[in-house]
């Protein structure tokens, strides 16, 4: 009975210190956290990636994110174009554009929270384990409403037709 738990404990240890020895090989460093934008704007995060090892080279293979509405969108077009395919130990690359969100013009304005941005990779070409990850969060603002050029010729048109009749009236009544 003394044994079995022994085993068992030693198996929990090796596996808490061999996830958390993966957890994370690379910081992420978002240069704004936060963000405010319209509906039916798109807002870049841009970051700074270093390889914490200073032994193991690092493979950046891939991305994944997850937001807390549908109507926020991650591009991560930029992540594929901007940052090397690896980094060596202890290396820095960036600040480059990251990754991109596209903002719905249909959401409702307010704070979005509890957004993330994944990065996969890790010994090799082709792990796929999330090494580093940059928490980020958008505030949406209300649409100020821009009035129409149209409108504005129509008040320019009718203020100066007001004057000119306010100045015939007196040129009349005198």
């Amino acid at each position: 009975m003394n044994r079995t738990r022994t085993i068992v404990l030693a198996t929990v240890v090796v596996l808490f210190f061999a996830s958390a020895a993966r957890a994370d090989s690379v910081d992420v460093e978002l240069t704004q956290t936060s963000q405010t934008a319209a509906p039916g704007s798109t807002i870049t995060f841009d970051a700074t990636i270093t390889n914490l090892s200073s032994t193991d080279t690092v493979f950046l293979n891939g991305d994944g994110s997850i937001t807390s509405s549908p109507l926020l969108t991650v591009d991560d077009t930029p992540f594929l174009t901007n940052f090397p395919l690896s980094l060596d130990p202890s290396e820095t690359s960036g600040p480059f554009a990251l990754f991109n969100v596209i903002i719905d013009p249909t959401i409702a304005p307010g704070t979005y929270d509890f957004n993330s941005f994944s990065i996969l990779g890790g010994a090799d070409g082709s792990a796929s384990d999330t090494i580093g990850t940059a928490e980020f969060s958008v505030t949406v603002a209300t649409a100020s409403p821009v009035p129409e050029p149209g409108i504005l010729g129509l008040l320019v048109v009718g203020l100066l037709g007001l004057g000119a009749l306010g100045s015939l009236r007196q040129r009349f009544s005198s």
